[in-house]
């Protein structure tokens, strides 16, 4: 799994959600749509795209007719009233050559082809870049196409963040310790072109340990997050350091070298450690993300945070912590996933604990939330959370949600949750259920 298991508050975390009294009835779950039963896929902790009929298209982690090795799959709306919505496994990886363990979601081109990553945790490799095309009639199969192996070499080891890709077809992302352009053929058929744009470090200077993908910005600039690396004077994070933010820049001249600084360290003050989800880009430049552990010392939760840009070249970015969340059963915790906007700048995202007391290898961090950060007010007051979703330890339900949302025009989110569903053990992480595909309704 993209995300892990935080032993550092447990024991603090543990004796606080025990006092604690919920106030209020806790909101109905959302609309399952499909719950996974194992040989379908298991465990989804990607995104979902849709396209323009509304179908739904995922990963899963794990599951699928091989065992063990995940799968892509679509879902598709409800042909009327009262309808369920279709499944469809389009591909299943088994490990051959084709990938394994792809961990989080896909994306579309023009031409309806899918692109994703499999980061081969545990499977023997160290990750792929796939194309998965659809079928030229009615009914065919996709057709799933490697566009390159990582060696582990200086190219990068285990992608487990998706992609994005520019006006021209490239395609960016990570791996654990690299940043990576592939470049389509000339000609149909041809073969792909990877460019290693940089290689994280470490150390006090720079990240290391890129666990999710990338935001580009209207001038081909990167940004991303590393869980690792940077500053070393925290005593949670040990001199591994506690994450950075970083950008990534094209050459000023064909040929040239990208150039990547680190805008933000992480776990100077109460500001969080461990970024572990992307970064989302407003139209004003501002980035948005969140910490995995940390904040408040009274939350410890985790955080949400904005990154204003300098108002002059090589200047300083500027953080703001926009939310402290906590292990409680008003709020959410530990989000590991990138957040995304609405066209008022709104930001919803799911956290992966908090909420009902669902136990979590053994202890009772929560079963997780889907939550609503508001703009702050022109009269200048704070942003203010809202609770969407809290997930429920009822068979049945979504349960740890670790993935980012998908707003349709209606309004409507959806999501996928690793634990929860058909009433089944998937052994991984000890969850009851395999996962679901999820839909909160407005």
């Amino acid at each position: 799994m993209k995300y892990k298991d935080h032993s550092l508050i447990l024991d603090a975390l543990t004796a606080l959600i025990a006092t604690l009294i919920f106030v209020g009835g806790s909101l109905a779950d959302g609309q399952v749509l499909y719950s996974f039963q194992g040989k379908d896929g298991s465990n989804p902790s990607g995104n979902l795209v849709a396209d323009q009929a509304g179908n739904l298209y995922g990963t899963t982690e794990y599951g699928g007719e091989n065992g063990y090795y995940g799968t892509v799959f679509q879902l598709a709306p409800p042909a009327g009233p009262n309808r369920p919505w279709t499944f469809t496994t389009l591909y299943v990886f088994d490990n051959t050559g084709d990938g394994a363990r792809p961990a989080d979601g896909l994306i579309f081109d023009s031409k309806g082809n899918l692109y994703g990553t499999t980061s081969d945790s545990n499977a023997g490799g160290y990750g792929e870049v796939f194309q998965l095309a659809p079928p030229t009639a009615t009914g065919g199969t996709w057709t799933e196409t490697v566009l390159y192996h990582f060696q582990g070499n200086t190219d990068g080891a285990y992608p487990l963040g998706g992609l994005v890709s520019d006006e021209e077809g490239n395609l960016y992302g990570t791996t654990d310790y690299t940043v990576f352009e592939l470049s389509p053929p000339a000609q149909s058929g041809g073969a792909w072109t990877f460019s290693l744009l940089h290689e994280f470090t470490g150390g006090t200077t720079d990240g290391t340990s890129a666990h999710n993908g990338l935001v580009r910005d209207r001038w081909g600039n990167l940004y991303g997050t590393t869980l690792w690396g940077g500053y070393e004077g925290n005593a949670d994070c040990g001199q591994i350091g506690c994450g950075t933010a970083f950008e990534v820049s094209p050459p000023a001249s064909p040929g040239g070298d990208w150039t990547e600084r680190v805008i933000h360290f992480f776990g100077v003050g109460d500001d969080g450690f461990n970024p572990e989800g992307g970064l989302t880009l407003d139209a004003k430049g501002n980035l948005y993300g969140t910490t995995y552990s940390g904040g408040s010392p009274v939350a410890g939760g985790g955080t949400a945070f904005q990154l204003t840009p300098p108002n002059r070249s090589g200047g300083n970015w500027r953080e703001t912590i926009i939310h402290n969340f906590s292990y409680s059963l008003q709020d959410g915790a530990a989000p590991v996933a990138t957040m995304i906007s609405d066209g008022e700048g709104n930001l919803y995202g799911t956290a992966l604990f908090g909420g009902s007391p669902c136990e979590y290898n053994g202890a009772a961090y929560g079963c997780g939330v889907v939550f609503k950060l508001s703009q702050p007010d022109a009269d200048g007051s704070a942003w203010h959370e809202s609770i969407l979703q809290f997930f429920q330890r009822n068979l049945g339900s979504p349960r740890q949600p670790g993935a980012s949302l998908l707003l349709d025009s209606h309004g409507n989110l959806y999501g996928t949750s690793v634990d929860g569903g058909y009433d089944a053990d998937c052994v991984v992480d000890g969850g009851i259920g395999c996962g679901t595909v999820f839909e909160i309704a407005r």
